[in-house]
């Protein structure tokens, strides 16, 4: 059975949906999607059963172990708990959130780190920092900052929005997404940064306006822009500006953070995998209580770092890639409709 057909003027549902209908046919099971904007529905398996989804959160996970994954800090302190490395961080609370929670408990309001706690961690652990939503993905409201103006300056506009932020010490490393099923890696992604190459002629804002439109033509889509304070306070950190020419051949990057949401680029790596980062990646699912999840490692050499844990990794810009990595994507998900409809 295929899903309901759209209403006049309704979007185009997400490409999950589209190969989900499409297994849901080969494997026995209805697919039944809400028409308007096909983001949620449910899966009802041949036994009766049904399964709810809404976006890419399906029910293989826990509800409490998906609510855990989505806070940054928490997660992190049940990953540290495990023994596995992630990077120093201070979770910063808003000021009307800590004005708000003083008046029903000022002994807990009192613990809150603010704006004073975040300048002295800064000092402790040095710079450069990540300023980052504490729930939060596809690196929406990610910082880089360099230092002291430029942190209180991303802290006060991320309060604008956020009641809770999280400043984290950079690590390097290379960006790496695995995603694992019932503790086995079914795929693993090298990640790079929206990068823009010089000709010696055209300004980084020449250049990432260029890079942005060929984004589109090619159906790819990108949740950025040039004018984007991320790329401004990015470039800042290094001591560059938009305005720019680079040589002939620099590559430099705009972003400090790899997602293919925000124009990264990635390329399979699953079969040359280390092992013992293959087993960072399962530990990590297990140590959050998942079945299903995207893990975002830093990896130098032989070691990896935990950057985040998300219980319900969106895949559709690595299927945008096409080719072995799109036949991964539909491998990834075969095998989750069989892991969801089995209970």
């Amino acid at each position: 059975m295929t899903a309901p057909a759209p209403s006049p003027g309704a979007v185009r549902p997400p490409l999950w949906v589209a190969i989900l209908e499409r297994l849901c046919t080969a494997h026995g099971a209805v697919l039944t999607v809400e028409p308007e904007y096909g983001y949620a529905g449910s899966i009802t398996g041949a036994d009766g059963r049904r399964h709810m989804f809404k976006g890419t959160n399906f029910d293989i996970n826990g509800a409490g172990a998906a609510a855990l994954a989505k806070d940054k800090d928490y997660a992190a302190r049940f990953l540290a708990a495990e023994g596995l490395a992630v990077p120093q961080a201070l979770l910063v609370h808003a000021p009307r959130r800590t004005a708000a929670l003083g008046l029903k408990n000022p002994q807990v309001a009192a613990r809150l780190a603010g704006v004073p706690q975040a300048r002295a961690f800064a000092a402790a652990c040095g710079y450069p920092l990540f300023v980052k939503p504490n729930e939060g993905s596809e690196g929406d409201g990610v910082v880089k900052v360099g230092e002291e103006r430029a942190l209180v300056a991303a802290l006060g506009d991320l309060f604008e929005v956020h009641d809770r932020v999280l400043v984290q010490k950079a690590v390097v490393g290379e960006d790496f997404r695995l995603v694992v099923l019932d503790g086995a890696v079914l795929a693993a992604f090298h990640r790079t940064p929206f990068t823009v190459t010089g000709d010696g002629i055209r300004s980084l804002r020449a250049l990432a306006g260029a890079a942005i439109a060929g984004f589109a033509e090619g159906g790819h889509g990108a949740r950025i822009a040039p004018e984007d304070p991320r790329i401004s306070a990015h470039l800042a950190a290094h001591s560059l500006h938009l305005d720019m020419v680079p040589g002939a051949g620099e590559r430099i990057a705009l972003l400090p953070n790899a997602n293919l949401s925000t124009g990264g680029g990635a390329v399979e790596v699953t079969e040359a995998l280390a092992p013992g980062i293959a087993e960072t990646a399962v530990r990590a699912a297990a140590a959050l209580g998942l079945r299903f999840a995207g893990v975002d490692l830093l990896v130098e050499g032989p070691s990896a770092v935990v950057l985040e844990v998300n219980a319900a990794p969106g895949l559709s810009y690595a299927h945008r890639l096409g080719g072995a990595a799109a036949e991964t994507v539909e491998r990834i998900y075969a095998r989750l409709l069989q892991a969801i409809l089995a209970g």
